[in-house]
């Protein structure tokens, strides 16, 4: 039960993190974009929701896919391809709702690249804070993916 604590933690853990980045990114697209100050808070709660969906996609994934490697271990194409996958997954939610396709193919790739990014970017982050006392030693069980 401690363990499925652990990943559940990491997972929203993972999720958050993901969800304030794409707030971030949904209200500097309004704003570049030029749009009224009264939609960027729509925005923002689409982009957190987005962001929360994929970055829990992504976690999940990773978790499974990689469960036998350390955060030393990843391999930043594998890591991004995963990312990818999890924006991937967040871009066919709308056919649930009778979105046709063709709608779907500019976020389809703008969320798969953004979830590729965002992947990459949290695993440099996680590594980089490790020397810094951020996180646990290396030999935490918390960093590394191994299963049961």
């Amino acid at each position: 039960m401690n363990k499925l604590l652990r990943r559940a933690r990491g997972i929203l853990g993972t999720a958050f993190t993901w969800a304030v980045a794409w707030t971030g990114l949904g209200v500097g697209m309004g704003a570049l974009a030029g749009i009224q100050l009264g939609y960027w808070v729509p925005m923002a709660l689409n982009g957190a929701a987005a962001g929360f969906l994929a970055g829990a996609a992504f976690a999940v994934i990773l978790s499974v896919a990689e469960r036998k490697h350390t955060l030393e271990d990843l391999s930043l194409k594998r890591v991004a391809l995963w990312g990818a996958v999890g924006g991937l997954l967040l871009s066919f939610i709308p056919l649930a709702f009778g979105v046709p396709v063709p709608y779907l193919l500019g976020p389809l790739v703008i969320n798969t690249g953004i979830g590729a990014g965002m992947a990459s970017t949290s695993v440099i982050m996680a590594r980089r804070g490790g020397g810094r006392g951020f996180v646990p030693r290396m030999d935490d069980p918390l960093l590394s993916l191994k299963g049961d």
